[in-house]
């Protein structure tokens, strides 16, 4: 099964919606529910604060908890991004 499949499969992907949410607590609940995942899981992560576009990623490469799969805008306004992360 592909990558993209495990992704879009609901029953595989692990969903956190910190829209509203600010640093540093948006890494901080990311690091919760990434730490309840098994190796090779996934998190669903929706954020609409800018910084912690950056910062959430950053914080689970420093950690060694995640790696990055995809970041993408919402909308054309970029009000909010969805950020897919792979537990290590």
């Amino acid at each position: 099964m592909s990558l993209e499949k495990n992704i879009q499969n609901e029953k595989e992907v692990n969903k956190l919606d910190l829209r509203g949410k600010v640093c540093p607590m948006t890494f901080v609940y990311t690091k919760l529910s990434l730490e309840k995942l098994k190796s090779g899981e996934f998190l669903e992560v929706l954020l609409d604060f800018p910084p912690a576009v950056e910062n959430v990623p950053e914080n689970c490469r420093r950690q060694n908890l995640a790696k990055v799969v995809r970041i993408t805008p919402i909308n054309q306004n970029k009000s909010y991004w969805e950020l897919i992360l792979e537990k290590i």
